[in-house]
């Protein structure tokens, strides 16, 4: 055996010893049954709780609100110096938030207390939404744009969807569900960064995989997701954290490192990229809309920072889309 195996079999060695034993268990079940509390809840309870935690996160964490300002600062001045033909800057939404304003800009503050109020309902109406039916689903999730992925499913290439930090995470759990409503038939799969936790991280794939994805750690290499989608799968794909390397790329008029990830999938396996927002309608519903991605012709695929360039600018799209529902609490940019 070459020396970088078993460098590579020393490391995995040494992090299976760091994230199991009696502290990890102990943890995992904490987390175990805090979730089954959470689940148990009802929607519109859950929407009300994590609204009011939002707020108090709003009221105590001074360093965090800085860095949403500073996030929405940059989202606002880049959306308002966009052409006409590009997303509009924030659009008004319903009662929780709407911040369109007739000439002048928008309440910044206002602003990053919704995220905060918006970020804590998602998270916690993700957990009873996660357990539901595909048919109490339907009062709670809507889906648009799915003749875009049936489209894209034609070319029997897979299709690689780029998904951003946005709405309740666990509902996306429900896509196997709601594609096949939507007479899709495409096997679904994601990325993800494993936990550090043994269990926890166990029993999560057993969840996705009971619900009907599966999930690919990068910590096993890039095959198995490029085999994935070549047999025509839907691969998901979270693209808009923070790098600390990688192709420089403009993510809403900002130079900043980007991930690789998608644009390598789609020049190894020739799969049609598009693009999910998660929208926040009205109090406890939600819209999944879909888009097309466009690889313009000619594009060379194997320069990183050209595919980084698109994949931002559709994640850009996807966000502009509500931006209330981003989850700005990192420095983004």
């Amino acid at each position: 055996m070459s020396e970088p195996c078993i460098s590579m079999a020393t490391q995995k060695v040494s992090e299976l010893r760091r994230f199991k034993g009696p502290a990890k268990w102990v943890q995992y079940l904490l987390v175990r049954c805090l979730l089954m509390l959470l689940q148990v809840l009802s929607v519109r309870l859950a929407w009300k709780l994590g609204r009011g935690i939002g707020f108090v996160c709003w009221k105590l964490m001074g360093r965090r609100r800085l860095i949403v300002r500073k996030n929405l600062e940059i989202v606002n001045d880049h959306l308002r110096s966009s052409s006409a033909n590009e997303r509009p800057e924030f659009k008004g939404e319903t009662s929780f938030g709407s911040l369109e304003s007739s000439g002048s800009s928008p309440d910044i503050e206002a602003q990053v207390r919704e995220v905060f109020m918006r970020a804590g309902a998602n998270l916690l109406t993700g957990f009873p939404l996660s357990r539901l039916g595909v048919q109490r689903m339907r009062d709670h999730l809507e889906v648009a744009g799915v003749e875009y992925l049936r489209a894209a499913l034609t070319e029997g290439k897979g299709a690689i969807m780029l998904l951003a930090h946005m709405g309740p995470w666990e509902a996306l759990a429900h896509l196997p569900q709601l594609a096949r409503e939507n007479s899709i038939e495409a096997r679904l799969g994601a990325m993800y960064r494993p936990l550090n936790n043994f269990y926890l991280d166990r029993w999560l794939r057993v969840q996705r995989e009971i619900r009907g994805t599966r999930l690919f750690s990068r910590r096993e290499g890039f095959h198995k997701p490029v085999d994935f989608l070549r047999s025509g799968g839907i691969l998901g794909v979270l693209a808009d954290q923070k790098m600390r390397e990688g192709p420089i790329a403009p993510y809403f008029g900002q130079e900043v490192p980007s991930s690789p990830i998608s644009g390598l999938f789609h020049r190894r396996s020739g799969a049609p990229i598009l693009a999910l927002s998660v929208i926040t309608e009205n109090t406890c519903r939600w819209r999944l809309e879909i888009f097309p991605v466009e690889v313009p012709a000619g594009t060379d695929v194997s320069d990183r920072a050209a595919m980084a360039e698109i994949c931002n600018r559709a994640l850009g799209n996807a966000l502009s889309q509500s931006p209330h529902d981003g989850f700005w609490f990192h420095k983004r940019f």
